[in-house]
């Protein structure tokens, strides 16, 4: 990898993506049907690795896989993209892990199954032998796949060394996971479930997101950051709040425009600009992956960025 100005670690978690979906409405149970099946990488911590290496930031990640096949070839495929994966964990107590989505016939998600118990080898003991990595770090990049434990740990380091947290909270089910390290909590970037489950209420309207981004503000957040889909997104920092629209694209699959807001929106806080700027950033960001196949947009660039910025 070439020489890059800023520095991040990102800890969470790294697997193997299936997505299944029928070729027909006529779905037989109990037999073969014929269906569209097609495999990628993913993990959330995984794709904002990747995001900020194709943004030029020099990343290191600290995951676990499996010692098989997909562990070994995922492995390959980062360091491919110039990420340094020398903190990762492999190990054979658990396979790599892997998520698994059936859809409608009309690309509807039906129903998910996940395995990703590898993700428990990254212990707080883990962490705190790599502490150098959380003191060099620029900033930090974490889903909510970490245990209570090990998020406790984490935090602690970042405390210690004052190094900036940029947190996505992965799924709504995870994501209490983060609610006691709000107030260490750099920028965090939930969907409307996600931030439903952070602020324990149901968000109804424009007014109830916008006081939820304001509510985990005066939890202790900097910058809150709530995707809405095609709605665009809401933003708060204690100066200033706002709502911003989706850039305009051609839809071709949505999978993985989240990560890329979070790695963006951590590239823009390293980068300083302002919180307006950082946001619309991460839009930009969504709006180019969201126009790719791939869950990680491979012609992703800062220049790129800065281009749909100025549109």
């Amino acid at each position: 990898m070439s020489y890059a100005e800023h520095r991040a670690l990102v800890v969470g978690a790294a697997g193997l993506d299936l997505t299944v979906r029928p070729r027909s409405v006529a779905v037989e149970p109990a037999r073969s049907n014929p269906g569209l099946i097609r495999w990628g990488w993913g993990g959330v911590a995984r794709n904002i690795a990747e995001n900020l290496a194709r943004l030029s930031v020099e990343v290191r990640l600290i995951t676990a896989v499996g010692d098989d096949w997909c562990g070994r070839m995922l492995l390959s495929q980062l360091r491919d993209v110039g990420i340094n994966t020398d903190a990762c964990i492999v190990t054979n107590e658990h396979p790599t892990g892997s998520h698994v989505a059936l859809s409608h016939f009309d690309e509807q998600p039906w129903v998910a199954f996940d395995d990703m118990a590898v993700i428990r080898e990254i212990t707080p003991g883990h962490l705190y032998r790599l502490r150098g990595l959380v003191r060099d770090a620029d900033i930090v990049c974490i889903d909510a796949n970490l245990s209570a434990r090990t998020l406790q740990t984490l935090f602690r380091l970042t405390s210690e060394y004052d190094t900036p947290v940029c947190a996505d909270p992965t799924t709504a089910l995870l994501a209490h996971r983060l609610h006691p390290h709000l107030p260490q909590i750099l920028a965090i970037t939930p969907d409307l479930a996600e931030a439903e489950a952070l602020v324990g209420q149901k968000l109804q309207d424009d007014e109830d997101i916008g006081a939820a981004a304001r509510r985990l503000v005066q939890s202790g957040v900097d910058l809150a950051i709530i995707t809405l889909g095609i709605a665009g997104l809401y933003y708060a920092t204690s100066g200033e709040s706002g709502r911003i629209p989706p850039f305009p694209v051609e839809v071709v699959d949505v999978t993985g425009a989240g990560d890329a807001l979070t790695a963006a929106v951590a590239y823009g806080l390293i980068e300083g600009m302002s919180p307006e700027e950082t946001v619309r950033l991460g839009t930009a960001a969504a709006a180019q992956t969201i126009a790719c196949h791939e869950t990680v947009c491979p012609d992703l660039s800062p220049e790129l960025l800065y281009e749909r910025l100025v549109i």
